[in-house]
């Protein structure tokens, strides 16, 4: 990777003599500094547009670049940040972008403008979902997810969304997703996309989604969740259950950063906990796991969750560190 503190040279791509991860590296280092010019604009989305792996190549540089607490202007930051991260920007001298604590309430989380450029949303911590505003529609995604938002001016043009969860709710303005093969297009819906090894879930709460893989097109209605493999045919493979009410006040809870959990086995439910906070619950008794519990919780606090638990079923319960114990 191109050290930050020498010049960099910016290669024009085609002549094969940078390798991809050289090249997202440069790029990487390249944005950070300065706004792209114009004609420089045009050649990163050349680059992105060539090859589908010249995306993730991107996104792995970036996280690399920011697990290395590389320092930048704060200046540099876009107007997306929260006012507590500009504040932690000016005392740790590091860009934020889009990326560390989300100081949320549990409830309601505030909706930010995605800024109008191209911009990566990745969220690789252990935090709070964060929520945006784009093109009318919401978006709301999750910890340790990552998306790809284009030029707010370029109608038509798809957020990619790559790894995690994501959810969206569409208005009267049409808004287009792809994830891998898939490509989505909805107007008056309201669903979630989830991407784990490589397996796609959508969940339709409301309305309906136009899916498309090849040459093969589908419209999915809610509420009812549907798996979506990477294959040429969805007709083949996608697998349907619909949805009752009380699987939506569920499987939506998550986007305000909480658990209703409704009969469901400990194990599932501490694994929901251990995605928003670096403060883990183990487990180390099998007939704890396979308990159930149901109930309402802060996905933010689970020392009260796994406290809840030691009194519910009568275990013992031990913390060391980031780590909360049941037995």
């Amino acid at each position: 990777m191109t050290d930050i503190g020498r010049p960099v040279l910016f290669p024009r791509f085609g002549g094969g003599r940078h390798s991809r991860t050289d090249q997202a590296s440069q790029w990487v280092a390249m944005r950070d500094r300065r706004t792209l010019m114009p004609d420089e604009q045009a050649r990163f989305d050349r680059w992105l547009q060539a090859d589908s792996r010249n995306l993730g190549a991107y996104v792995r540089a970036q996280a690399i670049y920011r697990t290395l607490n590389y320092t930048a202007p704060v200046a540099a930051a876009p107007a997306l940040m929260t006012d507590p991260d500009r504040k932690a920007a000016r005392i740790h001298g590091r860009r934020r972008v889009l990326v560390g604590a989300a100081a949320a309430c549990a409830v309601g989380l505030t909706g930010q403008s995605v800024p109008p450029d191209q911009v990566f949303l990745l969220r690789r911590d252990h935090e709070a979902p964060r929520r945006y505003r784009w093109r009318g529609a919401t978006l709301t995604l999750d910890a340790l997810s990552a998306a790809y938002v284009p030029d707010t001016g370029r109608v038509g043009h798809a957020i990619r969304f790559l790894s995690g969860r994501i959810g969206v709710q569409a208005t009267d303005r049409p808004i287009h997703l792809s994830a891998g093969p898939l490509l989505m297009q909805a107007t008056h819906a309201d669903f979630d996309l989830a991407i784990d090894d490589g397996r796609a879930a959508l969940i339709a709460y409301a309305g309906t989604i136009a899916v498309s893989v090849g040459s093969t097109n589908m419209l999915l209605k809610g509420p009812a969740f549907y798996h979506l493999p990477p294959a040429p045919s969805l007709a083949m493979n996608t697998a349907l259950r619909p949805l009752s009410p009380a699987d939506i006040l569920s499987d939506r809870a998550w986007r305000d950063a909480q658990a209703v959990l409704n009969d469901t086995r400990l194990a599932d439910a501490a694994a929901q906990f251990n995605r928003y906070s670096r403060t883990r619950i183990m487990i180390e008794s099998d007939r704890i796991a396979r308990s159930r519990v149901t109930g309402s919780f802060d996905l933010l606090r689970p020392v009260e969750f796994a406290r809840s638990v030691q009194k519910l079923l009568r275990c013992r319960l031990s913390e060391t560190g980031d780590r909360i114990v049941l037995a």
